[in-house]
């Protein structure tokens, strides 16, 4: 009688033991498929295809020192991988400087950039000219007027241009070789949404209202 309940007592704390190690292996396994060695909880060795949503329990803000990766959907249904710190690769928008010199005084009429306007948009952000100005002598006593850079962009033959001037001002030396630093903003057409162009009539007034807005 005492050996059975010898036995029977040391059945049962084998029996706590092994489900304390399969509890604790449970909270600490991998499980792979199609692969052996699980580097995570889950890995998955191959393709997978899910019918639903994935939630994400903790997203991690990106550090200065990191660099940011973005997941796109291609049109085969492939995921690819951007790395926006790649100088060679592709991404979702691109910041270019140009850097003109010896222009006609302080004024670019037509600079061809040659990006295609048919799958980017290329805007200015900002200009400067490197050279003293003086105002220029004209009509309706414009030698005591100030002026603002001009710099816009436009589309000619298919391809983005770039004009730079100081209306009513030229070099005040007028030997000297100026140079415009132009920084722009190209980002690609998939990006963004066109709205197309508004003809707004003002019929000789100085207030407007669209009639329908482009976002409501």
């Amino acid at each position: 009688m005492l050996l059975f309940m010898f036995t029977y007592k040391k059945n049962i704390l084998f029996c706590l033991i092994t489900l304390f190690m399969c509890a604790n292996y449970a909270l600490f396994s991998q499980t792979g498929i199609n692969t052996t060695h699980p580097r995570k909880t889950l890995e998955v060795g191959g393709n997978m295809h899910v019918n639903g949503s994935i939630e994400i329990g903790t997203v991690k803000p990106l550090k200065d020192s990191e660099s940011s990766t973005f997941l796109i959907q291609d049109t085969d249904n492939t995921i690819k991988a951007m790395d926006v710190s790649n100088p060679t690769g592709s991404a979702l928008g691109y910041i270019q400087q140009y850097i003109i010199t010896n222009p006609q005084g302080d004024w670019i009429l037509n600079f061809d950039t040659g990006v295609d306007a048919t799958d980017y948009v290329l805007i200015t952000t900002s200009a400067n000219y490197d050279k003293e100005l003086v105002i220029s002598n004209s009509i309706n006593n414009a030698k005591n007027n100030g002026t603002l850079p001009y710099t816009s962009t436009f589309i000619e033959n298919g391809t983005w241009h770039i004009i730079a001037d100081f209306p009513v001002a030229s070099n005040y030396n007028e030997s000297e070789i100026g140079t415009w630093t132009i920084n722009t903003l190209i980002f690609s057409k998939d990006l963004s949404k066109r709205f197309g162009t508004i003809t707004i009539p003002m019929l000789g007034g100085t207030t407007g209202s669209a009639v329908i807005p482009i976002i409501d």
